[in-house]
């Protein structure tokens, strides 16, 4: 077993501080159904003090708040600026996450520029399943919807050293499709932009954890975020962690439908059967270099 000693920081690469008050109602009925105390979550999205409070009762150090767009949901770009400005009350704790959909944007290209340039977000969220396009569209239907500006957005993120997060595996919101859960078409992103950092959430659970350790073995600018399952069952999805530990991030999903409190995962990582250097990497070591914190 792990030792309990904490590493010198954890960070969560997977929290979801949004703009909750701007969703459809099918969603937010979704998120209060499956979320306890909803009403103090959305008081944290309303006051960056006090969710830096929340961070320091979970001895999290810092947090990557994952906004992103979402058709289904009823997130659009502005959620960017949104968390631009959630991260200026608390620069030292916060990175922001922001999204894009080339098919939303009316102009795909200034909407990435703006992103990356003006608000200088921290990373940029994908999320295939509530979006309905692939990662790697650019390359299979590159002359429709304006799919080209994925190609755009990688060649962008590249020159900012930041990273790209796509969603993997299914989703419980209305309206979302899950053959878009299959991280495979990560696999041509990754070949094009071998420099490009690529953060797999959630690593294809439940059905697409065989194809998210493929590209793990294969990339090494690829990643897992273990947010959204239970940390405690890490092993059972990806045995030979071990083999690709300075690959795999710490993140909770919280306060996403069904997940406890932060402090919760952290111990659940804590305890798992694997060596102290894995837990440290994955809490903490691992996302202090790829943000370079």
């Amino acid at each position: 077993m792990a030792e309990t000693d904490a590493p010198d920081e954890v960070v969560d690469v997977h929290v979801h501080m949004n703009p909750f008050w701007r969703m459809n109602a099918d969603a937010l009925a979704t998120l209060k159904e499956h979320s306890k105390q909803f009403d103090r979550k959305m008081n944290l999205a309303r006051r960056p003090e006090a969710f830096v409070e929340y961070l320091d009762s979970q001895g999290v150090a810092t947090a990557a708040i994952i906004n992103y767009v979402s058709p289904i949901l009823g997130y659009t770009h502005d959620t960017n600026e949104w968390a631009a400005e959630f991260r200026a009350e608390a620069p030292e704790r916060v990175l922001a996450f922001g999204g894009f959909d080339p098919r939303v944007a009316d102009h795909p290209h200034e909407e990435v520029d703006r992103a990356l340039d003006e608000l200088a977000l921290d990373g940029i969220k994908l999320h295939p399943p509530h979006q309905g396009i692939n990662v790697n569209d650019y390359r299979t239907d590159p002359d429709t919807r304006g799919l080209e500006a994925l190609e755009y957005l990688y060649e962008r993120c590249v020159e900012h050293d930041i990273p790209v997060m796509v969603h993997t595996g299914t989703s419980i919101f209305s309206g979302a499709r899950s053959r878009y859960a299959d991280p495979m078409p990560i696999d041509d992103v990754a070949v094009d932009f071998p420099e490009l950092k690529i953060i797999m959430a959630h690593g294809g659970r439940p059905m697409y954890t065989d194809e998210a350790w493929f590209l793990l073995r294969r990339h090494e600018n690829v990643c897992l975020d273990i947010s959204s399952f239970p940390p405690s069952n890490l092993l059972e999805y990806f045995p030979e962690v071990e083999r690709i530990d300075d690959q795999v991030l710490f993140g909770s999903d919280w306060p996403g439908p069904m997940i406890p409190d932060i402090e919760q995962n952290i111990a659940a990582v804590r305890e798992l059967p694997i060596p102290d250097a894995t837990v440290d990497r994955i809490l903490s070591k691992n996302a202090i270099e790829l943000f370079d914190l």
